[in-house]
């Protein structure tokens, strides 16, 4: 390079790179997932994810009033279901009562105006782990594709009559956006939106969800329904353009940091929002690493953040949405 060339004379001065800066965060883009079960004044810490807790409908309220403060833009609610509730179809996840329900109600009695979202699945509520019944005879047992579709358009219709604005199917399932549009028209609930997670891997990265839900699987994984991590961009791509043909609103790349270069993929290929999921095992390692004081905690997280929204994603669902509103907050 000759030295009438120098890139680091734009590096130099923090005023000019604060005016070149081409990624920048902002706290509308931040999504807030929230474990609710039914009860009165629970807040049950997560032994796997300092600082995420499991909440009653009642303190959900009080969590939701903080995060809405900070400016985070939305929340996401995952039922957590006690296993007396819990049944082969996953039945509690069409009861009217239930804590996501209960949590969607109170929040827009209390006029809680951050985007409502739901987490469609039936792990969180079948007494086997997975996500929908279950097929039956002989031969490698799996999840009902067929069956579970038609039960989530009743779970959406559920939540969208409880106040969701955005539905968000986890499973994987194949026409599981087309039976959920379809069921939400039908019913008259046109204008609640669809994030699809179109594009989830069988991952590692999952484990503190699963103490956080109490949805691990009580025999075998799902790899017969979530994706590959071993398969390349083609099959994402494929996936997301498919939910996108079914009535897919938005579309959802998880986990997050392995994947920023299938989420880049993604984002150039759909002419719809991409969205990505900083998952629990990423949230629990970078934590540990904070608390040992191996790494600057704000700093790896609003770094990883800025390279989520470069590879394309205009939400990003994160348990660390209210500190990262708090941060930014402090930056101005």
């Amino acid at each position: 390079m000759p030295m009438s060339q120098r890139p680091r004379r734009l590096r130099l001065l923090p005023k000019m790179r604060e005016a070149l800066a081409e990624v920048r965060l902002h706290p509308a883009q931040f999504i807030a997932p929230l474990f609710v079960r039914l009860g009165e004044n629970l807040r049950n810490p997560i032994a796997s994810m300092p600082g995420v807790y499991q909440f009653s409908p009642d303190t959900a309220l009080v969590e939701l009033r903080r995060l809405e403060k900070l400016g985070v833009g939305g929340f996401m609610l995952f039922g957590v279901t006690e296993g007396v509730k819990k049944d082969a179809l996953g039945s509690h996840a069409h009861d009217p009562k239930n804590a996501v329900c209960e949590t969607l109600m109170r929040a827009k009695e209390a006029g809680v105006k951050m985007l409502a979202m739901t987490d469609l699945c039936y792990c969180e509520y079948t007494n086997h782990g997975h996500c929908g019944p279950l097929t039956a005879g002989p031969g490698v047992s799996t999840v009902d594709n067929d069956l579970t579709i038609q039960r989530l358009g009743t779970q959406a219709i559920v939540h969208a009559r409880a106040g969701a604005e955005v539905v968000a199917p986890s499973g994987m399932m194949d026409g599981g956006v087309e039976s959920i549009r379809a069921a939400l028209d039908a019913e008259g609930k046109e204008q609640v939106a669809i994030l699809a997670y179109a594009v989830k891997y069988a991952s590692s990265f999952y484990g503190p969800f699963r103490d956080a839900a109490e949805s691990p699987p009580q025999f075998g994984d799902r790899k017969s329904y979530q994706m590959d991590f071993r398969r390349g961009e083609r099959e994402a791509i494929a996936e997301a353009l498919a939910d996108v043909e079914q009535g897919a609103d938005m579309v959802m790349v998880k986990p997050g940091g392995p994947y920023v270069d299938i989420l880049r993929g993604v984002t150039d290929a759909v002419d719809v929002p991409t969205a990505v999921y900083q998952v629990s095992g990423e949230y629990a390692m970078v934590k540990a690493a904070a608390e040992r004081g191996w790494i600057d905690e704000r700093g790896v997280v609003l770094e990883t953040m800025t390279a989520f929204r470069r590879a394309g994603a205009s939400l990003v669902v994160t348990y660390y949405a209210g500190d990262i509103c708090a941060w930014l907050t402090d930056a101005e």
